[in-house]
């Protein structure tokens, strides 16, 4: 063969690779839009019941996490159950409204601990500050409505948000 036929044939040769890689190779813009889907979620109040309630052994600590989706939130409630006698003991303190609403406090804490622990179990990232206000709640106030956040102000909320990757 001459040398122009050897050119020729690399030529049509290297049209038909760069063809074949640019035809096959593309991926569609759904595709690419589909990698990149976030799922939000966040932390959005942590509260117990208030202190000077009924004397009960148990205090509670609750967390709040909101998963946003395009319908609105769905809310998971994660609680943390306190002993207050063994708090007392743990601590040599008396009984009184200060300890009362300083294990109520703790609870709380620990309830927001085993939330962020769940949200990053589930394979949730951080992207916010965790900067919460512990708030009290009356239980009354607590059992009448499903809905929460309606005992809640929300002027100045804050919240932990968190984002992942959407699985398919």
């Amino acid at each position: 063969m001459k040398p122009a036929a050897y050119l020729f044939l690399g030529f049509c040769l290297s049209l038909v690779f760069c063809f074949g890689y640019l035809f096959f190779n593309q991926t569609g813009s759904a595709q690419r839009n589909a990698r990149l889907q976030w799922e939000y979620s966040a932390i959005v109040t942590v509260y117990s019941f208030s202190p000077y309630k009924d004397r009960v052994n148990k205090i509670y600590g609750m967390a709040e996490i909101c998963y946003l989706q395009t319908n609105g939130c769905r809310r998971t409630e994660i609680k943390h159950e306190l002993d207050y006698g063994t708090y007392l003991q743990e601590r040599a303190e008396q009984e009184s409204f200060q300890t009362r609403k300083e294990a109520s406090a703790r609870a709380s804490e620990i309830a927001f601990q085993k939330a962020v622990w769940q949200m990053g179990n589930e394979g949730w990232e951080i992207v916010s500050e965790p900067n919460l206000n512990f708030e009290f709640v009356n239980v009354d106030d607590y059992n009448k409505f499903d809905d929460k956040s309606v005992l809640f102000k929300r002027e100045n909320t804050k919240a932990v948000y968190f984002k992942r990757l959407k699985t398919q």
